[in-house]
This record gives structure tokens, sequence and C-alpha cells, in this order.
């Protein structure tokens, strides 16, 4: 059984695993926690790498307020992807740095009903239907908990499926949460390309280093934050409630900043704060 302490989740996407550096130097960052005795559970999204392979296809990706809308032809195309080319491309990376990961997909642990038509942020008061969209109900983390007590570091694309066998597409950052809540994680990071949360997206130099809850909702309601950002926050408010005193939103623009932002808050990328 592992003898590690600190639980960290830890979510990116697809512009990161698109990107050979980045991809690299994740796993370069990976593999230093690892080594500092973190356990370990990656939750990986994809939305960029689904659309481009949609594009060729024929089939359209439809976003509102960053969530994807999920028509048939849309699902099938996340099932190519997700669990398919992303997962495997992530564990090849890993496995390049001598890391013991291992594929999970969110529907052998999570149990999801289909998303009713709603209003959500960034939709502009309109009731939207996702179509093949799922919420989580319940979270067994029976089965994370045993990989990573045995030392292995799971990476879980976030198909859900319902009690019927349908699956669905939940946003990556809410499996992250959900996740998260359910092994008691100790830590959470949100990976992005941009690597923060900027004053204004145009001006490198507008990272916040610090950002509570409160500025966040005040930045998404006059516009400063938007599409994919607006989920990732929201849902990792919940983690603030009761689990955790901050969570980082990050890049990996080097070998060491993922280290270097969890150590010290707000260093490299932004550190949230109820």
């Amino acid at each position: 059984m592992s003898t590690r302490s600190e639980l960290i989740v830890i979510k990116f996407g697809g512009e990161i695993i698109t990107d050979p550096t980045s991809l690299s130097n994740l796993a370069s960052s990976i593999a230093q926690l690892f080594a500092h005795n973190f356990q370990i559970v990656l939750v990986h999204g994809g939305g960029p790498i689904a659309t481009k392979l949609g594009a060729k296809l024929g089939v359209k990706s439809t976003m509102v307020g960053g969530r994807r809308i999920t028509c048939p032809k849309s699902l099938e195309i996340m099932k190519m992807t997700l669990p398919g080319v992303i997962n495997s491309n992530i564990l090849a990376a890993l496995k390049a740095t001598s890391l013991p990961s291992v594929a999970v997909s969110a529907i052998s642990y999570i149990d999801a009903i289909k998303r009713p038509p709603r209003k959500v942020s960034g939709s502009k008061g309109k009731i939207i239907d996702f179509g093949a969209v799922g919420d989580v109900v319940k979270v067994d983390p029976t089965y994370i908990n045993s990989l990573t007590a045995a030392g292995y570091i799971p990476v879980v694309s976030p198909l859900c499926a319902d009690n019927e066998g349908n699956i669905l597409n939940i946003n990556a950052d809410t499996i992250a949460v959900k996740t998260a809540q359910a092994i008691k994680a100790t830590r959470f990071v949100l990976i992005t390309k941009v690597g923060g949360v900027f004053e204004d997206l145009d001006d490198l130099t507008s990272r916040l280093p610090l950002l509570t809850q409160q500025s966040a909702y005040e930045m998404i309601e006059n516009g400063k934050i938007q599409g994919g950002m607006i989920p990732k926050l929201e849902e990792s408010f919940i983690l603030l409630q009761k689990q955790l005193k901050v969570f980082h939103i990050t890049g990996v623009n080097s070998k060491d900043s993922l280290n270097e932002e969890i150590h010290n808050p707000g260093s490299q990328g932004t550190a949230v704060t109820s």
C-alpha cells in the first residue's frame, strides 16, 4: 500500500495535449510531484481536438457559455477522441517519464443522468438543450482510491453513462471537481494554456495572482471572464465551501511552473480563494 500523503487532482485540456512542449512539461511536472510522494489523479478534457476532428468530418461544434452542445454525431466524435486518441497520448507521455499511469473511464465510477434543458452562465438567459450531456448523480471513490493507494496515477477520460447504458458527455472540469470531492483531495489544479486568470487577456502582464470568488463572479458578470473559464471557476468553487482553502489555475510554461505554483500560490498562475 502507498505511504504517499498529499492527494492532488490535476485537470488539463486539449490545448495542453496538442502542444508537444506543454505535454512534455506537464509529464515532467507530474514526475516531480510523484517523486515528492504526492498521490496524483489526472483528469483530461479534449474539446479542441474533438472540434478539429468534427470539422474534418463535417460536424460543427456549438458552444454556449464554454459548454458543448452534444448532438449524436458530436457524441461519436467525443468517444473517438477522449478515451482513444487523447488518453493514449497522455499515457505515452507519462510512460516516457517512467510514471505508472493507467487509463480510467469516468463511466467506471460515476453515475450520471441526462441534463434537462436549462439556463447557464453565458446563455444570455436562454434555456439550452445540451443534447447528450450529463449531470453527475453519484461518485464511488473506491476504484480511484484503490489505484492511487497501489501507487498508480489514474488518467481519467470524462465520458460517463446513465444506469441504462446511455453514454453522456460531461465537462471535464465537472468530472475533476466531483472526483476531487469524492476522494477528499488536498490539492486541486486546473492547467490551461493561458496559465491563469487575467484582467485583460490581451495583456499578459495583467495576470491576477490572487482571485476571490466574489471578484470572479463580478468579472463573469462584466464579461472580463468568458468562454471555458466560466465553468472552470463555477465548478471549482464547490471545493472552497468545505474542502480546500485555495485551488490553482496555472500553466506549464516550464517543467517547474506547476510545482512552483503549488508551493507558492499565485507565483505562476492564479490562486483562487473563497
